[in-house]
């Protein structure tokens, strides 16, 4: 069995399942995904449940409690240790670029990381891409927009705002794509787009209609209820093309597009803090601005 510790929002939560379906996959082992950091996480839940994945949730794995790190952990791997017969591998991402050695863990591991790269999962794209269709159709109106997209040269724009601008410790940290940064990748994607026509996705959707502004057709698109964000996600990789932020979320709204001649622009400096090297989050066929 491979455990995967989820933590974060939708996206993050993607990346964290794609490598534990790769390592279930190869290994002809079970995957369980460790749901019990939500307990406490009050901006986030359990998201995957929208999607047709591959693996059993479970919160029996309580990760997080009020003692200390390092105490707390230790309980974590005897408390798993305990449910098997046999061992289990506790494996925690050493960095944030790609890392091949977690490929050589056993079938009986727990993984605790972001996991934030293609190169986890690459090889079995197409089954995360199975994996990932909605257990629900959309609703009517995005079904009706899902129809225009079809009908046009589309192209995804990904506006990420929320606790990026909301919480002063995130947007220290992560920084936000300014509406210049849009002006520019729009200028830049209609180089190569004949007639293209805009829909931007946004969690902020009044900030947006007023700030974000391109030479050619935009469609804006209001945000779905709390909890029916992957139907967002869904549409936007209907698109042809997409214009992301520094966001998971947006990176699998590009990812999951299955146009073979894509083109996305994604954000040049992903973090505004810290030292994570990206280069092996942006796949190499994206254009970084």
């Amino acid at each position: 069995m491979i455990v995967m510790r989820l933590k974060g929002g939708l996206g993050n939560q993607l990346f964290q399942y794609a490598l534990g379906r790769y390592l279930s996959h190869t290994k002809n082992t079970t995957l369980e995904l460790d749901t019990a950091s939500y307990h406490i996480d009050r901006l986030r839940v359990y998201r995957l449940d929208s999607f047709e994945i591959v693996a059993t949730a479970s919160d029996r794995l309580p990760f997080f409690s009020t003692e200390g790190r390092a105490r707390h952990l230790n309980k974590v791997i005897q408390a798993v240790k305990g449910l098997f017969s046999r061992p289990f591998q506790i494996i925690r991402e050493r960095h944030f670029s790609f890392d091949p050695s977690v490929f050589d863990c056993s079938d009986q591991a727990y993984l605790d990381g972001f996991w934030q790269s293609e190169q986890y999962f690459a090889p079995i794209a197409d089954v995360i891409r199975h994996d990932l269709r909605l257990k629900n159709p959309l609703p009517p109106v995005l079904q009706e927009l899902s129809s225009q997209i079809q009908g046009t040269n589309a192209v995804a724009v990904h506006v990420r705002r929320g606790d990026y601008v909301s919480n002063p410790i995130t947007t220290a940290y992560h920084g936000v794509c300014s509406a210049q940064w849009y002006e520019d990748a729009a200028k830049h994607m209609m180089q190569k787009v004949v007639n293209p026509t805009f829909f931007v996705f946004s969690d902020d959707y009044e900030w947006v209609r007023e700030n974000i502004h391109f030479d050619a057709p935009t469609v804006f698109i209001p945000p779905s209820p709390d909890g029916q964000e992957c139907n967002d996600m869904h549409v936007m990789s209907l698109c042809q093309h997409n214009i992301i932020a520094n966001s998971s979320f947006s990176w699998w709204g590009a990812w999951l597009n299955a146009n073979p001649n894509k083109i996305v622009i994604s954000p040049k400096q992903w973090f505004a803090a810290g030292n994570h090297d990206t280069k092996d989050l942006i796949p190499h066929s994206w254009i970084r601005l």
